[in-house]
């Protein structure tokens, strides 16, 4: 079985989505299947997709109905090939691409589609009653990093990693503000915000934010491989994104690397966290300030709440599991062997 996967991204800053789709790709590889990755932004997609036409794949799967779905749904068409849409967050949340036309005859179309936890599941077949009997939650999967020696931190330091581009989704402009007088009250508090520009004018924003609080770092676009030894040096790792569309890649990072985390009270989040038995969640900037507060002064809470996502994690988020769910749906999608 030959499966091309259909990516928005391939480069500049790092979106989950192109992590997830790399992953995804490397299992199937190890469960037999091969795989042809299709990313839009590629210099040489006519080149690629004309050799999809030369030696057809055995389906389509695209990651992202508005950015992917389209591209997805045309060539499948042009092949007479069945393709399946995996929702990743902004074609569910972002109203402006949730409700497009394209977006819409993706989902339409599909001969399935997937998202990564049931409560997504149950926002997904409200805003799409007609996908509900094609509509599969397969769960997220997750690798721990290899490289785990931390990054080089002040003594005595406590440190907030944020992994998340700058773009307006991810609410960073707000957690800086909502943590500056938290800062000013504990000085050993330091917010690493580790990711690449994808919004130039906010990314302004924030920079203009960082360079007057010496207690924000700004450690710009930061190799996937890289992240290891930032989340082996944080002390909390925390999510402030206005919504998730399934379960953040970064806050499954985080914690299977054994380290805390701390998100904002979002439908993707909430399907994740367990508020205090697997991570927290907060409303607003007080419940955030409490909650940093409170985790500070018990670091062995810390490490019992991690210790116990981490073991969640592990046993619920395979990859191996992740791409076997999807290798059975792959077969299901197919005409009967006769």
């Amino acid at each position: 079985m030959r499966i091309a996967l259909f990516c928005p991204f391939s480069q500049g800053p790092t979106r989950g989505n192109i992590t997830s789709v790399q992953r995804i790709a490397r299992h199937l590889q190890i469960h037999g299947l091969q795989t042809d990755l299709i990313s839009l932004d590629a210099t040489d997609l006519p080149l690629r997709l004309q050799n999809l036409v030369a030696t057809p794949p055995t389906l389509l799967h695209g990651f992202h109905a508005f950015h992917a779905g389209p591209l997805t749904r045309t060539t499948a068409q042009q092949l007479g090939l069945p393709y399946l849409i995996t929702l990743t967050g902004s074609d569910l949340f972002d109203p402006a691409l949730r409700d497009h036309t394209e977006t819409k005859l993706a989902l339409h179309d599909a001969a399935a589609v997937t998202c990564f936890d049931p409560l997504v599941a149950g926002l997904a077949k409200q805003a799409f009653p007609q996908i509900s009997p094609k509509l599969h939650v397969i769960p997220q999967g997750v690798e721990p990093f290899q490289e785990t020696i931390p990054a080089e931190k002040p003594s005595n330091s406590f440190v907030i990693l944020l992994p998340a581009a700058l773009r307006p989704v991810k609410g960073i402009a707000s957690a800086i503000e909502q943590l500056t007088p938290l800062a000013l009250e504990h000085p050993r508090i330091q917010l690493w915000i580790a990711g690449g520009e994808l919004d130039q004018q906010y990314a302004a924003t924030i920079h203009a934010q960082a360079a007057k609080l010496p207690w924000v770092k700004l450690l710009g676009e930061v190799p996937h491989q890289s992240m290891g030894a930032l989340y082996a040096a944080a002390d909390l790792v925390l999510n402030c994104s206005q919504f998730e569309g399934g379960m953040a890649n970064a806050l499954l990072e985080a914690m299977v690397m054994g380290k805390p985390v701390l998100a904002r009270d979002v439908p993707g989040n909430r399907s994740l966290i367990r508020h205090g038995e697997t991570g927290w969640l907060f409303l607003d900037g007080e419940e955030l300030r409490d909650l940093i507060s409170q985790l500070m002064a018990h670091p062995t809470l810390r490490t019992t709440v991690a210790a116990q996502a981490q073991q969640h994690v592990l046993a619920q988020y395979s990859p191996q599991r992740e791409a076997d769910l999807l290798t059975q749906l792959y077969r299901s999608l197919l005409p009967a062997q006769t």
